[in-house]
C-alpha cells in the first residue's frame, strides 16, 4: 500500500478545518449538533470534533450506499438520529463524498426537519464518479480517483485502523 496522506498531514488539516468551521459558526451562535456519518468517519469525526471551539453535541447515523469496493447506489440505514434536530445547527461530518448518493439521502432527510441550519465537512471529495452534485461547506483534500484504505476507510470492513490513508495499484 501507497502512503497518500500521513497521520501527521491529516491532524494538520483537520486542526485547519476545525478553525475554519469555527470562524463560520462562530458569529451567529457557539453550538452545535455534530452528525458523524459511520463508520467511515469515525476517526475523523474524533478528530475534528477536539478542534472545534464551540459546544459541540454528537450523533451519529449509519448510512451507506457502498459494498466492497463500489457503491451499489442504493443508499442503506442501519441506523439513524435519536434526537430532534428541529431549530439546532446541524454539521454532517463525512469521511468522503464520491457518487453524492448517501449524502444527498442524508441532507433531504435532515431538511424535513428544519434545522436552523445544515452544512457538511468531508475529509475527501473525489469527483470522478459523481453522480449528484452535493454543496459541501467544507473540505480537506480533493483526491483524485483512488481507492484508499485506512483512518476509517475499509475494504469489506479491514483496514480502517490503519493510522494513515493509502491506496493500492490494484
Amino acid at each position: 500500500m501507497h502512503v497518500l496522506y500521513t497521520r501527521k498531514e491529516l491532524l494538520q488539516r483537520i486542526n485547519e478545518l476545525g478553525e475554519e468551521i469555527t470562524n463560520s459558526y462562530k458569529p451567529f451562535t457557539n453550538e452545535i449538533v455534530a452528525v458523524c456519518v459511520l463508520k467511515g468517519a469515525i476517526h475523523f469525526f474524533s478528530d475534528l470534533t477536539l478542534t472545534i471551539g464551540l459546544n459541540v453535541s454528537y450523533s451519529f447515523v449509519q448510512v451507506s450506499s457502498y459494498v466492497g469496493g463500489g457503491s451499489t447506489e442504493r443508499v442503506r440505514v442501519k441506523s439513524w438520529l435519536d434526537e430532534s434536530i428541529s431549530g439546532k445547527h446541524i454539521l454532517v461530518v463525512e469521511d468522503i463524498v464520491d457518487t453524492g448518493i448517501t449524502l444527498n439521502y442524508i441532507l433531504k432527510y435532515f431538511s424535513k426537519y428544519e434545522p436552523a441550519s445544515l452544512k457538511v465537512v468531508t475529509l475527501f471529495e473525489k469527483r470522478a464518479h459523481r453522480k449528484i452534485e452535493i454543496p459541501v461547506d467544507f473540505v480537506g483534500f480533493h483526491i483524485e480517483d483512488k481507492f484508499i484504505l485506512g483512518y476509517g476507510f475499509d475494504y469489506d470492513q479491514k483496514y480502517r485502523n490503519i493510522p494513515y490513508v493509502g491506496y493500492t495499484d490494484a
